[in-house]
């Protein structure tokens, strides 16, 4: 309504919309746009090829009913643009893959290749790459030439060629797949029976059509922002605030049954997404190549630690107790020590991994004066560490840090003062970050700068400039505190903490009370409504080893949504009814079987989680059960899964301190325990919140010696059709991020944004559900799995 270049972009969308949607979108710019003259100027800046004369005799056509050349020339115009975009990029790649093949063409003919260690090292993955596409070129040759030879091929038994044509088939639908989908608008879309599907998030300012998939003759689109304005649209949603959007749609009276949830963006959160991104791939993207100076890098760390930074620590310590107060710093040195110490000795991405994160815990601690020889110890890690990682998975999310960064710098210089120091700091960091990727190389001390230290507003207690100024929700927050109050009263003040950090928090974890913590043990009760506040406003939740509560809003949630899951009955039945009919009533009931299924497990949608439950139905039907059944129960032994959780995970997060405090919430069945057993021994284990119609999963275990058996796929597998049953809708797994200790929720749930988790766990957290307990199912059977 404000701009006319909003409205070119519609009419833009437009072109690939149907008749009755261009109807729609017509009538209502001419309504809400004035004056015509200045849109058909700013669609001339657009579409450069129609005149200015013709636009305008178009947009003030009167009888309703515009001429449809109109937009059959911006469809031309559209596909006349994205054809000359894909063949420059065709081009500059053609280009490129010249460039590579002449060089290996001469790097083959060669006769005394060079033999330096650091030239092959760097020419490995060029030549890799030429390779492939030499050998592609070869197949393509091939295939043209001879038709006989290819039905030959075709029916060849040799399983190189069928690797190869399949490998080349699935690359060439991929490529088509990504251009269809790079080529399609973001657009609603509205089904012939009023179902409504769309992307799940889109940025602030951006404009989605609503299209109808059928003819209408009119529609109306009722859009609820976050803050509870409610706006009106006839074909177009331009979401102006950041969050979860209900859309509420009306076609020819009729309404769509359920209502439509759309996340918009910001261009804060989208700097701290990118961010969280960031360090992720820095942290899991070391390839496993364990060297020389990989092992000297990790010893000279051990030795830092030693020399130096427990001395400092015990100082540090002392000092602090003197005064009343307590750390963690002993509890985070431990941790540094055993994942240095696993680094050695198993040489794995795992290990490597959590060093990493375990290094940027210390020093994120930015208040700190650490020894400077740990300094440069991190710091020669790092780049030994980057020299063996995926730099174009580095370079990639740089990349998006770049394009993010300079919005929420233009967002943050309208909101803030132009001279605060936080802009300023955004500008230096984009300086450094244009420079660097210009150059193509990565500087890993930027790396340091790019998000804030914690704490640093303290320092306006003692007279400095305070780093707040401004909107809440101009900048990015890095583990900032919950008021205890806030904490223990939870409600609508809790409500807004989630609300305002689901958009501007860096890096999940939040304090509570202070920058020193709240310790839970000392106030039973008082912990027991903490957790349960914190989970009820959408938190998750981890502890120090101290016991110190750690409120989480993860940047990924693993979520399985459990709506339309088929029950045990029906799955049964089904079977048995297949079993009496003949073989071509039992084909015809078999297809109808699979598109039933087809339309049950719609909600779920989950290839790998369906690969899955064939696996572990395979693996119930085969394996020997030497010690009896298996069985599935729900809270039957709190004081074993504690001490079975206890000896699986080694450098577990549930300290004794919150094991006290689960006891008691179990007691007051506030916990819930879902075991799956093998005869008299558990072998799996989850332990979980019932938070409305929602569980939330704290923590899991399995016992490595039954692997063979999958008893943590399997249980997952149960658990979630028993939930299902009972009415749950939502079964979290809480953050998931790269890390291989996280590979499994890929398989057995969703990763969700932040926001696109809380749009779909705040309307189903109020409320209860029934749960059984005791033994639930004394011999678990394929029917009894989710998929």
């Amino acid at each position: 309504k404000e701009s006319n270049e909003a409205a070119a972009q519609v009419l833009l969308a437009a072109a690939t919309m149907t008749a009755q949607s261009q109807a729609l979108v017509h009538s209502t710019i001419m309504k809400q746009l004035s004056p015509t003259q200045n849109l058909a100027r700013d669609l001339k800046l657009v579409f450069p090829s129609l005149g200015q004369s013709f636009i305008l005799a178009m947009l003030e056509s009167q009888d309703g009913a515009f001429s449809k050349t109109f937009f059959e020339q911006l469809r031309s115009e559209v596909e006349k643009n994205a054809r000359e975009k894909a063949s420059s990029a065709e081009s500059a790649q053609e280009e490129e893959k010249n460039s590579k093949s002449s060089t290996d063409s001469m790097q083959t003919t060669s006769k005394s290749p060079p033999s330096d260690d650091s030239t092959k090292k760097e020419d490995d993955g060029t030549k890799t790459t030429i390779a492939k596409d030499s050998k592609s070129a070869q197949e393509e040759g091939g295939g043209r030439g001879e038709t006989e030879k290819g039905k030959q091929d075709s029916t060849s038994k040799n399983p190189e060629e069928k690797a190869k044509k399949k490998t080349k088939k699935t690359q060439k639908k991929q490529k088509k797949e990504k251009k269809e989908e790079g080529g399609q608008p973001m657009m609603i879309k509205i089904g012939k029976n009023m179902a409504v599907s769309g992307p799940s998030i889109v940025s602030t300012g951006a404009v989605i059509p609503i299209v109808p998939e059928r003819k209408v003759k009119s529609m109306h689109v009722e859009i609820v922002s976050p803050s509870g304005r409610v706006s009106s649209s006839t074909c177009v949603f331009l979401p102006s605030e950041f969050g979860s959007h209900t859309v509420k749609i009306t076609c020819d009276g009729k309404s769509s049954d359920e209502l439509f949830r759309i996340v918009a963006s910001s261009a804060v959160y989208e700097y701290a997404d990118s961010l969280d991104k960031l360090y992720d791939t820095l942290f899991w993207s070391w390839e496993g190549n364990w060297h020389g100076d990989v092992e000297n890098s990790v010893v000279q760390l051990v030795l830092a630690v030693e020399d130096n930074l427990k001395k400092f620590i015990e100082g540090m310590n002392s000092m602090l107790k003197s005064l009343g107060q307590d750390t963690d710093t002993n509890q985070l040195l431990t941790t540094l020590q055993e994942n240095m110490g696993d680094a050695l000795q198993t040489h794995d991405k795992t290990a490597m991994g959590r060093l990493h994160q375990a290094i940027y815990q210390f020093l994120e601690i930015g208040m700190m004066p650490w020894p400077q020889s740990f300094k440069d110890a991190v710091a020669a890690f790092e780049r030994v560490k980057f020299q063996y990682s995926n730099k174009e998975k580095v370079m990639e999310a740089l990349l998006v840090v770049q394009a993010s960064l300079k919005r929420h710098l233009g967002s943050a210089e309208k909101e803030l003062e132009p001279s605060c120091q936080y802009v300023t700091r955004l500008k230096t960091a984009m300086r450094r970050l244009d420079d660097m990727i210009g150059r193509n190389t990565i500087d890993l001390s930027l790396m340091w700068e790019l998000r804030p230290k914690p704490f640093e507003n303290l320092f306006a207690m003692f007279g400095g400039q305070a780093q707040d100024n401004g909107p809440p929700r101009s900048k990015i927050k890095y583990l900032p505190s919950l008021e205890l109050k806030e904490a223990i009263g939870g409600g609508k003040d809790l409500d807004k903490k989630v609300s305002l950090y689901n958009e501007v928090l860096l890096g999940d974890a939040m304090m509570v009370g202070s920058m020193l913590g709240y310790e839970v043990g000392h106030d039973v009760g008082q912990d027991r409504r903490i957790i349960q506040n914190l989970l009820f406003a959408g938190f998750g939740y981890l502890t120090t080893r101290g016991g110190k509560i750690i409120p989480t809003l993860n940047s990924l949630r693993a979520v399985l949504p459990l709506t339309n899951a088929p029950s045990t009955k029906e799955a049964k039945g089904a079977k048995n009814r297949s079993r009496s009919r003949s073989p071509a009533a039992r084909n015809t009931q078999s297809r109808q079987q699979k598109k039933e299924r087809k339309s049950a497990n719609l909600a779920i949608g989950h290839k790998k989680l369906k690969k899955r439950g064939k696996d572990v139905s395979r693996m119930l039907r085969n394996a020997a059960r030497d010690k009896g059944s298996i069985s599935f129960r729900v809270n039957t032994d709190f004081k074993q899964t504690m001490r079975l959780l206890t000896e699986h995970h080694k450098d577990s997060w549930v300290g004794p301190k919150l094991q006290a405090v689960w006891e008691v919430m179990f007691k007051e069945s506030e916990m819930l325990v879902f075991e799956l057993w093998y005869g008299g021994e558990m072998i799996a284990a989850d332990i979980a919140h019932r938070v409305g119609r929602s569980i939330y999963v704290a923590t899991r275990f399995f016992q490595q010696s039954y692997r063979k058996l999958q008893p943590g796929f399997l249980l997952a597998l149960v658990e979630t059709k028993f939930l299902a049953e009972a009415g749950f809708v939502l079964w979290d797994l809480g953050g998931t991020d790269s890390s291989p200790m996280m590979a499994y929720k890929e398989v057995v749930s969703f990763q969700m944004s932040r926001p696109e988790f809380l749009a779909k766990f705040l309307p189903v957290r109020a409320g209860s559900v029934g749960l059984k307990t005791g033994i639930i199912i004394d011999d678990v059977k394929a029917e009894h799995l989710l998929c």
